[in-house]
């Protein structure tokens, strides 16, 4: 945790790097750089993961000579890319709130309200937040952009994803 610079009456001073929770709690933001190593952490990982199932994949759709077999593999593949992503990022933030990224980097997504873990809920909202604006065929890559680089917008450090689910990144 640490500790921020308060006012005579115990009152926490407006600061940038800190955030008052709802209860009263004093937390340090995450910081935009920890927020970014811990996303790109967590996509060598999970495209490692993937990486090694298509692989075991492709190599028996090849032995098999199957070709009606390997185009499904391909869309079974854009499935499984979701499907894990999915299972990842929600079920860590939900549980842990931390993805192994902001574990390695020393980051938590908690809630705004009580510091607590967010929840499934929250959790849930906050990926699809992130995700959906990348299902639209045109301009999609754009807002999913904005959509990450959304914290940098806010003192508090809030992504478009945090805020609409009132959560927060704050240091481990």
């Amino acid at each position: 945790m640490g500790s921020s610079p308060t006012e005579a009456g115990g009152a926490p001073v407006a600061m940038t790097g800190w955030v008052t929770l709802g209860n009263g709690e004093v937390r340090e933001l995450a910081s935009l750089g920890s927020r970014l190593g811990a996303r790109i952490l967590d996509w060598i990982l999970v495209s490692v993961v993937i990486g090694v199932l298509a692989v075991i994949g492709i190599a028996g759709a090849i032995a098999s000579g199957d070709e009606a077999g390997f185009i499904a593999l391909v869309f079974g593949l854009a499935l499984m890319v979701l499907v894990i992503t999915l299972l990842y990022e929600m079920t860590m933030i939900a549980l842990r709130g931390q993805t192994v990224g902001k574990m390695m980097v020393g980051a938590k997504v908690v809630r705004a309200t009580d510091g607590e873990i967010p929840g499934w809920g929250k959790s849930i909202g906050r990926w699809l937040i992130l995700v959906a604006p990348s299902l639209i065929p045109i301009g999609g890559f754009i807002l999913t952009l904005l959509v990450y680089l959304s914290p940098t917008f806010d003192n508090r450090r809030q992504g478009w994803h945090d805020k609409a689910v009132a959560t927060v990144v704050v240091k481990a």
